[in-house]
């Protein structure tokens, strides 16, 4: 009895003992799936464009999508592959990986936990935003980007059996690795599923067709932007908040327009960067930094190029209206040396005086260097300072005038430097968000516009937009067909090495930078291509809505009251012209600064004088008297007749001098660009060839 008793005993202890161990691995793999839940990685920041669609998700950190939000196909191609028990073993090793015999006990106990703490919907939920895919990507969201650079929402079956195949075997089903691989498990799950019910034959078989695709694909797009906000957000939030905060961000850019800008580089299969900004603002609409970002992720849009062509020169201008220099104000277009520095002109052409819009409008080196000299360095970079236009001490010389910045200016910045010609004279800073805000939907920053700065009057705004505009009609750039209003400034590094282009319409502001192949590898490639592609992305974004920029984008450029327009002036003096004059141009002036002076050429010639006419005495009147008839005379004898008197010889009137005929106007369509005269005031353009007028 006694013996039995305590065999009892034993077997109380060894049950409550068991029950106790039962009980403590429950408790302890309960607490293992709370922690997991608790400690789960939130996302990185989250960015949207202006519609509220997702441009890319920064960072690792997993993105958790809920089982609505997956699609059915990608659910059956699970279920097709994992029985319920299998998931649940599967979701227990990303609970926890055991260590030591103990751990191992509660791993065996933790699919029973979870099948009693989880519903099967749930459990297929945690599973699928946990699953490793390969490549570094856990979760179906992370997985649908990496392999398909799209939402999970938007797969297909095709992509829905793939993700599942590479749920089982993440190494070994890498479309990028092994792509035949790849296709043999997917084709294997569209089978089992077809199997199971899910999807019909016909469906199989036209899903079986599909080949895997190798490419590697960087998740999102904008990418050059995503990486240029990312890095501002750090320098405000750190790193940890912006990569596993879980924050959202809208942002600026216009899906449209970035979609545009990106395609255009790859029909053109060329290097560069594109900024397009809304004048209203500064905030950025589109930005892109290069053709392919897998390969090369460096963003040309943002780095510091040390030749810029002649992106300077309309600011230099710029400085020189704000010093209330008029358009017609005559700058020097002769070469000489400024020091150890001196510069040629294209085809070694020299125009000598002209007014300051014709050396902006033919893009004159030397004009441009001497205006620069005239209005000092100092000036220059004071006007460069207002519009954030940094230029460091070293290059603070004349050679700015020719594009030559040794330690570099950002397309981002030189197309940020033109905001006031398009903006009423103001500059804002340019801005890529409008909100951050966190899991709690708490707003975490806010860009908060400042106040504009004046950088030049209203008037002074518009006069340096009607100095850029002629220059595609009979200037520099006169080979682009530009169909709308806009002011625009493009041009070639002076080491051939890359073509730029920056110019606006009322609505738009966009720069553009093109690496130009050498000949040794590539076709010549036009002399204006940057300003080509400008034309382009300009025309396709008139010809859509891309969002309110605060502007009419169809229409012209406004005038001030106070601004008189269209008034004929001389290139070469600066003063009233008329059609007899060789070279005109049209400028603007603000009220009280138009010349009141006729230049040379616009004086006509003096009539030519009358030609003297002989004079005729009149006869004499004599008074009527009462008339007496005559007594009949005897008849005359004849006499001989007198010899005939001669008329007075009268001088032959002079010719009228014949009107000069009116200047000949270029033929529509194909404008006739001016050139130098034959003869100015400088010794040093006595050889040039005489101009057919152009207005």
């Amino acid at each position: 009895m006694k013996r039995r008793n305590l065999y009892l005993v034993l077997v109380l202890l060894v049950l409550l003992v068991g029950a106790g161990v039962v009980t403590s691995l429950y408790v302890q793999a309960g607490r293992h799936i709370t922690k997991f839940e608790e400690e789960r990685p939130l996302p990185g920041a989250v960015l949207f464009d202006q519609d509220g669609e997702v441009i890319k998700r920064l960072g690792t950190g997993r993105v958790y999508i809920p089982l609505d939000q997956t699609p059915q196909d990608l659910q059956n191609a699970i279920k097709s592959t994992e029985e319920g028990t299998s998931i649940n073993h599967r979701l227990a090793r990303q609970i926890l990986e055991p260590q030591g015999f103990w751990s191992r006990l509660q791993l065996a106990i933790l699919p029973t936990v979870l099948e009693r703490r989880y519903s099967e919907r749930e459990r297929l939920e945690i599973y699928l935003n946990n699953a490793h895919f390969g490549e570094g990507a856990y979760g179906v969201e992370a997985a649908s980007q990496t392999y398909f650079a799209t939402p999970v929402k938007d797969l297909d079956l095709v992509q829905s059996a793939l993700l599942a195949a590479l749920a089982q075997q993440p190494d070994g089903a890498s479309p990028f690795d092994s792509p035949g691989r790849a296709q043999e498990r997917r084709n294997a799950i569209l089978v089992q599923m077809q199997q199971d019910g899910y999807i019909s034959k016909a469906q199989q078989d036209e899903a079986q067709k599909v080949p895997i695709d190798p490419t590697r694909r960087e998740p999102g797009y904008a990418h050059h932007f995503s990486d240029y906000l990312g890095n501002l957000l750090i320098q405000e939030l750190g790193e940890d908040r912006v990569f596993q905060g879980g924050l959202r961000v809208t942002t600026t850019l216009d899906r449209d327009l970035q979609r545009l800008a990106e395609s255009i580089f790859q029909e053109a299969e060329l290097n560069g960067g594109l900024i397009a900004l809304n004048p209203s603002d500064g905030s950025i609409l589109a930005m892109v930094g290069g053709r392919n970002y897998v390969q090369d992720s460096t963003n040309r849009a943002t780095v510091k190029h040390q030749a810029v062509g002649s992106s300077l020169r309309p600011l230099i201008y710029a400085t020189a209206l704000q010093e209330d220099w008029a358009m017609n104000h005559l700058v020097e277009d002769v070469q000489r040396e400024f020091g150890d520095f001196m510069v040629d002109n294209t085809n070694d052409r020299y125009w000598g005086p002209v007014t300051m819009k014709h050396a902006l409008v033919m893009d004159l080196n030397n004009a441009a260097v001497w205006t620069l000299n005239e209005l000092g360095i100092e000036r220059f970079n004071e006007f460069a300072q207002t519009v954030d236009l940094n230029i460091e001490r070293v290059d603070q010389d004349l050679r700015l005038a020719t594009g030559e910045v040794r330690e570099g200016l950002s397309l981002l910045h030189l197309t940020a430097a033109y905001l006031p010609a398009v903006s009423d004279g103001n500059y804002m800073p340019v801005s890529a968000f409008q909100e951050v805000t966190d899991t709690q939907n708490q707003k975490v920053m806010t860009n908060q516009p400042g106040t504009p700065k004046r950088a030049l009057s209203t008037e002074q705004a518009y006069l340096l937009t009607d100095m850029l505009m002629p220059g595609t009609e009979y200037g520099s750039l006169r080979e682009l067909d530009i169909p709308f209003p806009a002011a625009l400034n493009a041009s070639s590094a002076h080491d051939g090495s890359s073509q730029w282009a920056i110019g606006y319409t009322p609505s738009l502001l966009m720069g553009v930078y093109v690496e130009t192949p050498s000949e040794a590898e590539e076709e010549p490639q036009p002399q204006l291509l940057a300003g080509d592609l400008w034309v382009q992305f300009m025309t396709a974004a008139m010809a859509q809505d891309h969002g309110d920029t605060g502007k009419d984008e169809s229409g012209e450029f406004e005038v001030p009251d106070n601004v008189e327009t269209d008034v004929l002036i001389d290139v070469f003096t600066g003063l009233l012209a008329s059609e007899r004059c060789p070279q005109i141009e049209r400028d603007s002036f603000i009220e009280g600064t138009k010349p009141t002076q006729l230049a040379p050429c616009a004086i006509p010639p003096p009539p030519p004088e009358p030609t003297p006419q002989p004079r005729v005495t009149p006869p004499r009147e004599t008074p009527p008297t009462t008339p007496i008839i005559p007594e009949p005379e005897p008849e005359p004898e004849p006499e001989p007749e007198p010899e005939p008197e001669q008329e007075p010889i009268l001088p032959e009137p002079e010719p009228e001098p014949m009107p000069e005929p009116p200047p000949e106007s270029p033929p529509e369509g194909e404008p006739i660009a001016p050139e130098p005269p034959a003869t100015t005031p400088s010794p040093e353009n006595q050889d040039m060839e005489a101009t057919e007028p152009v207005e």
